[in-house]
């Protein structure tokens, strides 16, 4: 198999092609919906990485769909900023820095309140499974950052849909959304530290103190602005 555009390999000739019929398959605004959902989050996990051009042949035959409603699909995408049209060719959308600190402070003021308001609303299995997940990772001796991007988006979700206040939710998610596309998330330069931070929102969260969660999440998304900051200092 040939590798091209984000690591999705090429179909041998025994394989069917993007429009070839599919089993159970959706059609209409379902579909759409769906792909949309699937996209943003590929796109929030850097499964589709920055920088990187998008063939919708090679996406269709990743996601199994035919390329009509994936079409549509990235034409809401694009509608909304999220991927765009560079010399004719598909892309991710790469935000400024500017663009990403002012969406950066945004999130500091919000998450830090959807954490207070959500300090001990969380379903304790939740929590536990969360901590169960990040202990793990401490405890693997190749770090996973992939993995720590994914819990981590887990875990800001499992405060917003407890923060009580569903417009604040959906805020949040659409300024993250946007916050993602400015640079790949890189491995922390103290990997440990990172988790750990994590783990004592975790705490104040289930503990259901205010103060402390609100803190743990300012400290939090402090440390991603001096982690980005430190970075581009380095360049």
């Amino acid at each position: 198999m040939a590798t091209t555009s984000f690591g999705i390999r090429t179909p041998s000739a025994q394989e069917p092609g993007p429009d070839a019929a599919e089993p159970f398959a959706e059609s209409g605004k379902g579909l759409v919906d769906r792909l949309h959902a699937q996209l943003h989050e590929m796109l929030l996990t850097h499964e589709i990485p920055l920088g990187v051009p998008i063939s919708e042949r090679q996406l269709s035959i990743r996601l199994g769909v035919s390329r009509t409603p994936l079409r549509e699909t990235l034409r809401r995408l694009e509608g909304e900023g999220f991927i765009q049209r560079n010399s004719g060719v598909l892309e991710v959308r790469r935000i400024t820095l500017e663009e990403f600190l002012e969406l950066l402070k945004i999130r500091r003021l919000l998450e830090v309140e959807a954490a207070g308001d959500a300090a001990g609303q969380i379903d304790p299995h939740t929590l536990a499974g969360l901590r169960a997940a990040f202990e793990s990772l401490l405890s693997e001796e190749v770090r996973d950052n992939r993995q720590r991007i994914a819990l981590d988006l887990e875990l800001h979700r499992a405060i917003c849909n407890a923060c009580g206040s569903r417009t604040m939710a959906e805020l949040i998610e659409q300024v993250r959304r946007k916050s993602m596309l400015f640079a790949t998330p890189p491995v922390p330069g103290d990997f440990r530290q990172t988790v750990a931070e994590h783990l004592r929102l975790l705490d104040a969260v289930a503990a259901g103190d205010k103060t402390h969660a609100r803190e743990a999440m300012a400290e939090h998304l402090d440390h991603v602005l001096n982690n980005i900051l430190s970075r581009l200092m380095k360049r």
